[in-house]
C-alpha cells in the first residue's frame, strides 16, 4: 500500500465532505460533536499532506514545521479527549454514561500530557519510503505509559457506545490498529490516522440514523 501527498489529500477531501454532510443532518446538539469528526480528520489529513510536499520540496520547507505540530496537535492532544467526549454526548444510557465519564477524565489528562510531551521534547517528521514518520523525543519512561493510556482513550469509548453503529466503526478502528502496528510499526501514527479517517466517514451513518429517530419520535410524543 502506497501513501502520498495525494492520498493525504484525497482522505482530507473526502471527510471533509462527509463532515458537511453529517454535520447538515444534524438535528439534535448532542449528535453535533460526533458530526465533526469527519472534518477533525479533514484537517489532520490536509496538514499530514502538506508535510509531504515540505519534505519532498514542493512548497517551502518552512511549512513542515507548523503541518508537523498541527497533525500531532489532532492526533495526541485533541483527539484523546475528543472520542470520550463525542460519544459521551449521544448516550441515553446512565451506566455507560458513567463509564465514558471515567474514559473522558482519562482523555483530558491525555490530552494534557501529549500537549506537554510537544512542548517540552522535540518533534520531527520524516518521510521514509512511502510514509510519514513522526518522533516525539521523550524519554521510554514517559512516552510508554502515555501510549497506553492514548490506547485505552481512543477506541475502547466507541465500543461502550450503546449505539451499535458506533460499537461496528469501533470494532473496524481496533482491527486498523492492530493491522498499523503490526505492519507499520515505525510509522504507525500517520498510517492509523489515514485508516481512522477513511473509517470516519461512517459517522454520517450515525448521525443521519439519528436525526430519523429523532423525527420519527417527535409525533408519536
Amino acid at each position: 500500500m502506497c501513501f502520498s501527498a495525494s492520498a493525504s489529500f484525497a482522505a482530507s477531501g473526502l471527510t471533509a465532505v462527509a463532515g458537511v454532510v453529517a454535520l447538515t443532518g444534524a438535528r439534535q446538539p448532542a449528535h453535533r460533536l460526533l458530526a465533526g469528526m469527519p472534518l477533525f480528520f479533514a484537517l489532520q489529513q490536509l496538514a499530514e499532506g502538506v508535510v509531504w510536499l515540505a519534505s519532498s520540496g514542493r512548497v517551502d520547507a518552512a511549512w513542515q514545521a507548523p503541518a508537523t505540530v498541527t497533525f500531532l496537535l489532532a492526533a495526541r492532544v485533541l483527539w484523546p479527549a475528543w472520542v470520550p467526549l463525542m460519544v459521551r454526548a449521544v448516550e441515553e444510557d446512565p451506566g455507560r454514561r458513567r463509564v465514558l465519564s471515567v474514559l473522558l477524565a482519562l482523555g483530558v489528562l491525555e490530552s494534557v500530557l501529549g500537549g506537554y510531551a510537544l512542548v517540552a521534547f522535540p518533534v520531527a517528521a520524516d518521510i521514509v519510503g512511502d510514509h510519514v514518520r513522526y518522533g516525539i523525543g521523550a524519554p521510554v519512561l514517559f512516552r510508554v505509559p502515555v501510549d497506553v493510556l492514548y490506547y485505552l482513550v481512543t477506541v475502547p469509548p466507541l465500543l461502550v457506545s450503546g449505539i451499535r453503529m458506533l460499537r461496528a466503526i469501533g470494532l473496524v478502528m481496533v482491527a486498523a490498529l492492530i493491522l498499523s502496528k503490526l505492519l507499520y510499526h515505525e510509522y504507525f501514527i500517520s498510517v492509523w490516522c489515514f485508516f481512522a479517517a477513511l473509517i470516519s466517514v461512517l459517522v454520517v451513518v450515525v448521525v443521519v440514523r439519528g436525526s430519523a429517530a429523532r423525527a420519527d419520535a417527535v409525533p408519536a410524543a
